[in-house]
C-alpha cells in the first residue's frame, strides 16, 4: 500500500473515523482503525461494534493494499499535522507504515487487516432530510436520557415516525422531552428503534464536523440505522428493549392552564437555586382566585426565598402546590425557544407540561417531587 495525501486532510480523515474506534484494551482489533488504498480513493473505518464509521477521501493512489493501525497512536500523530499544509507520503513495507514528510519519518506496525470485524450493510433507504434538522431533533431530547445504563431502554433515545412526522423521546423517568418535525418516509418504510445515548453522542460527534446544510440519507437494516452524509457513512445498532408507553401521560384536557415569561421564571429559578436543600427541590404555588404564581425555596442552613411571577394568561379551576427540581426545570427550559412558556397541569401528582405555546413540535415533562 502507498499514497500521498494532505496533512490536514488526512488529519481530518483519522479524527473522523477514530470516533468510532473501542477505547478499551478489551479487543485490540476493536481499537484499530482500518485503511484500504483502491486507486486514488482512501477508505477508513472504525467500529466497537455498536457504532461504526466509514468515509473516504482523494488521495494520490501508488499502490492498492490494505492494513490495520493502532488507532490511538496514528491519531496522535495526525493531530501534529493539525498546523501544517504538506504532502505526506505514506508506504507500507514490510508491515511497517512508514509516514515521510519533510524531513521527517515515522514508522508504526500494521496488523492483518483479515481481523477487522465486517461491518453491516447499510440496508434499504427510508428517507432523506437535512442534516442540521436531524441533529437538531436529537439534541433537543438527548439532555433527558437517564445517565445509568441499568435500564438500557430509558439510556437510549427512542426514535419512531407516525402521521409523516418524525418522534425523537426520551426520558430518565424524572422528566421527558419528545420532539418531533415533519417527516415523509419512502413508501412502505417504517422507523420504530432504541439507540443508546453512549452512540448517540459517538454519531452526533462525528454529524458535527459535516456540513449543516447537507442531507443526511438514512437507511434501516434490522437492529441498525444507517446514515449517509456525503461520503460518511455512520451505522448504530438498536437497543434491545420496549421504550415505556409515555403516551398514556398526556391527558385528553388540562385541568388548568398558565402562560409566563421564559426569561422571568428562568431568572427566579436560578435565583431560588442559592436556597435549595440536597434535594435540590423549589416548590411552586399557583393561586387561581388571586391569579399569582409563586416559587420559594427553603434552605435550613442558608435562608429562604418567594418570589411571585407575573402571568400573562391563567384557565382552569384548580389551585396548584407542588413541588420540582429546580435542576431539571432549568433544562427544560434552556431547550424551548421563544419568549413565552406554557405550563400545564393536571393535578399535584400527574407531570407538568412545559412549551412555547407558539411551537408544538417540542414539550417537556417534569415530574413533582413527593416530599
Amino acid at each position: 500500500m502507498k499514497f500521498e495525501v494532505n496533512s490536514i486532510t488526512f488529519f481530518k480523515f483519522v479524527n473522523q473515523i477514530n470516533k468510532a474506534r473501542n477505547k478499551n484494551n478489551i479487543n485490540l482489533n476493536l481499537s484499530n482503525l482500518y485503511f484500504e488504498v483502491n486507486n486514488n480513493t482512501l477508505i477508513g473505518r472504525a467500529t466497537n461494534l455498536e457504532i461504526s464509521c466509514e468515509t473516504t477521501i482523494i488521495v494520490k493512489g501508488l499502490i492498492n493494499g490494505k492494513c490495520l493501525i493502532n488507532g490511538e497512536i496514528i491519531t496522535k500523530i495526525v493531530n501534529s499535522f493539525n498546523s501544517l499544509d504538506i504532502n505526506i507520503n505514506c508506504e507500507i513495507i514490510d508491515n511497517i507504515l512508514n509516514l515521510n514528510y519533510q524531513k521527517n519519518k515515522i514508522q508504526i506496525k500494521t496488523t492483518n487487516f483479515e481481523e477487522f470485524p465486517i461491518i453491516n450493510k447499510t440496508g434499504d433507504i427510508i428517507a432523506s432530510i437535512k442534516l442540521k434538522t436531524f441533529i437538531n431533533l436529537i439534541k433537543s431530547v438527548s439532555f433527558s436520557v437517564a445517565s445509568t445504563e441499568i435500564k438500557p431502554e430509558i439510556s437510549s433515545i427512542y426514535i419512531y415516525s407516525q402521521n409523516n412526522n418524525l418522534y425523537a423521546v426520551a426520558t430518565d423517568s424524572f422528566r421527558l422531552s419528545e420532539k418531533k418535525i415533519d417527516f415523509k418516509l419512502n413508501e412502505n418504510s417504517d422507523l420504530n428503534i432504541l439507540i443508546s445515548q453512549k452512540c448517540i453522542k459517538e454519531a452526533l460527534s462525528i454529524l458535527d464536523q459535516l456540513n449543516e446544510n447537507e442531507n443526511v440519507n438514512i437507511y434501516k437494516n434490522k437492529n441498525s440505522l444507517t446514515f449517509k452524509v456525503l461520503e460518511t457513512n455512520i451505522t448504530i445498532n438498536s437497543v434491545n428493549g420496549n421504550f415505556p408507553d409515555y403516551k398514556q401521560l398526556f391527558p385528553n384536557e388540562f385541568v388548568t392552564k398558565i402562560k409566563t415569561n421564559k426569561e422571568e421564571l428562568k431568572n427566579i429559578l436560578n435565583l431560588s437555586t442559592v436556597f435549595i436543600n440536597n434535594y435540590s427541590y423549589i416548590e411552586m404555588d399557583l393561586n387561581i382566585e388571586n391569579k399569582t404564581l409563586k416559587i420559594k425555596s427553603k434552605n435550613d442552613l442558608i435562608g429562604s426565598i418567594e418570589k411571585e411571577i407575573n402571568i400573562y394568561s391563567i384557565s382552569g379551576g384548580e389551585n396548584i402546590l407542588v413541588s420540582y427540581n429546580s435542576n431539571y426545570f432549568l433544562e427544560g427550559l434552556a431547550h424551548i425557544e421563544g419568549d413565552e412558556i406554557e405550563l400545564s397541569f393536571i393535578n399535584n401528582t400527574r407531570p407538568m407540561f412545559i412549551k412555547n405555546p407558539k411551537d408544538l413540535s417540542f414539550v417537556y415533562l417534569l415530574m413533582p417531587i413527593n416530599r
